[in-house]
């Protein structure tokens, strides 16, 4: 609300100039646009699984009652599309553009190209325009917690410059839940410091006496809590929560896998797996039971998304069924993710329905963008050449104010491109295979992912091409290539012309010079360029 002494003064504005006049009458306009605007929490998951939520299975090993209900009092978005893997979506998701002209590599946050300043480093090029900016733009507080993985080798690089206010979290892919370490088991490979450090940063230095005390979650839960607390209302929030969770290591407190003791057995990554998503549900709960607490829920849109799909690789533990594959693959398992909105923003007449229309990570800019009325034209990556903003807003059609599909098209990757009902992928492909209902299990042993590995039978060469109507065949199990030839061609083709323009700079080498830096850091990764 506006502060009332303003309503009096007004009646007085003859014994002002003509500038406090206009300030005046400023003033009462920024309350008003800024009373309409409503809060945004962006909530996103971390490899979480297609049948891991209570929305997709009845399954008992499934306990996501939170979620389940959010979804229910808003609007499920039944075909939301990410990058196969993290880093993309990531980047993605804090651009606006989509992944094939952003960023389509899982690269470690240490390397850098000196040769190329723009994208010589890992995650989104420094002269692209970030979502936090835009909606500080519009007069937002903008906070994150979490996971980044889009960057770190210079300041400008960071959440903090990318405009978040403050920030608590992770450069890397994955740390150590406990230690914030890296140990293999949470990246799958070394860096060019031999994983030496702790990867935990607060705002713009490292987060000294915070690695090690807790687990990781129950830091980003109560730093993300602590952050609606000190917030006035009055101002509209745009907060970022990116869950670590359910990343490898599989980590979680000894309490929530004693709530399982009835998945047992080989493999044994069922059960810590379905502990994290329980641990999850547990902390998005609290999260939104302090924005009803402080009366924001109501004027409040979440967004909650997944980065892709469960990884049905070992080590890890998702699943996907009934749909065809898992993390690192293009087929639906691992690029069709769990997704909704809601809060009470949402019209109360499309609460608890389900959209079928085609969404991508990269559409919440624009969308968000105009959700709070600024343009998400980016002048400086116009300057720089590089792509423009190319996801499209979709809330409109979501609250049915405009009929027309937003989104026919998804260039999924270098390899894969839905257009209408078909979808057609090319080249090899890896996790191919379906899950059952109780996946991992002992029936069969999970894929190592090794896209290099002779041995690795869940392996498919689509060659020239697979092709599969997904609105009727979801599940991808009829390869229609053969008995439609003519549609096999056009998606080929039209795949081959946008794989023209896509974007994919040398990001360079790991810098020992990051790893000096961490040093004095005091053993912490941070950025290392431009100090």
């Amino acid at each position: 609300m506006c502060p009332m002494h303003l309503l009096p003064i007004i009646s007085y504005l003859s014994q002002y100039t003509i500038i406090m006049r206009v300030m005046l009458l400023a003033s009462m306009l920024w309350c008003v646009l800024a009373a309409d605007k409503p809060h945004v929490l962006l909530v996103f998951a971390d490899d979480f699984g297609w049948a891991n939520v209570g929305l997709h299975t009845h399954d008992d090993e499934v306990v996501t009652p939170n979620i389940d209900a959010y979804a229910a009092q808003g609007i499920e978005l039944d075909r939301h599309y990410a990058y196969k893997f993290c880093s993309p979506s990531r980047s993605s998701l804090q651009s606006g553009r989509l992944p094939v002209n952003v960023n389509v590599e899982n690269a470690s946050p240490t390397v850098s190209n000196p040769a190329d300043p723009v994208g010589g480093y890992a995650g989104i090029p420094v002269n692209m325009t970030t979502l936090a900016w835009k909606m500080r733009q519009a007069g937002y507080r903008a906070h994150m917690t979490g996971k980044w993985d889009a960057g770190m080798a210079t300041p400008m690089h960071t959440p903090i410059g990318r405009g978040y206010e403050s920030w608590l979290g992770y450069f890397h892919h994955a740390n150590d839940y406990w230690t914030e370490k890296l140990p293999f088991q949470s990246t799958g490979t070394v860096d060019v410091c031999g994983n030496a450090f702790v990867d935990l940063w607060l705002n713009n230095g490292p987060a000294l006496g915070m690695n090690g005390t807790v687990y990781e979650e129950e830091l980003f839960t109560n730093n993300t809590l602590n952050i609606i607390r000190q917030h006035d209302p009055k101002e509209p929030l745009f907060l970022f929560h990116a869950f670590h969770l359910m990343h490898t290591p599989l980590q979680v407190p000894q309490s929530y896998l004693d709530q399982f003791p009835f998945i047992h057995g080989s493999p044994n990554q069922r059960k810590p797996y379905a502990a994290m998503v329980k641990y999850m549900d547990d902390a998005l709960g609290l999260i939104v039971g302090i924005l009803k607490d402080k009366a924001m829920w109501d004027n409040l849109l979440m967004i909650f998304v997944s980065d892709n799909g469960g990884p049905i690789y070992y080590p890890g533990g998702g699943n996907n069924y009934p749909l065809k594959g898992g993390k690192m693959s293009d087929w639906e398992g691992g690029v069709r993710v769990n997704a909704f909105i809601s809060g009470g923003y949402v019209p109360k007449e499309l609460q608890g329905t389900k959209s079928e229309s085609y969404v991508h990570v990269a559409d919440w800019y624009p969308t968000l963008c105009k959700l709070v009325g600024v343009d998400y034209y980016d002048e400086a990556a116009a300057k720089a050449g590089l792509h423009q903003v190319d996801g499209v807003p979709v809330l409109d059609h979501f609250f049915k104010k405009n009929a027309t599909v937003p989104r026919t098209m998804i260039h999924l990757s270098d390899q894969a491109l839905i257009q209408g009902e078909w979808k057609v992928l090319v080249g090899q492909q890896v996790m191919t295979g379906w899950q059952g209902p109780y996946y991992p299990n002992a029936t069969g042993l999970q894929p190592l992912y090794n896209k290099d590995s002779p041995v690795d039978d869940w392996k498919h060469e689509c060659g020239t091409g697979c092709l599969y109507n997904i609105i009727e065949d979801p599940n991808e199990t009829n390869n229609l290539a053969l008995t439609n030839g003519n549609k096999l061609q056009e998606l080929t083709s039209k795949l081959a012309d946008l794989n023209k323009g896509n974007y994919n700079p040398n990001r360079g080498q790991g810098d020992p010079r990051a790893c000096q830096q961490a040093i004095k850091y005091g053993g912490f990764y941070g950025p290392w360029i431009d100090l």
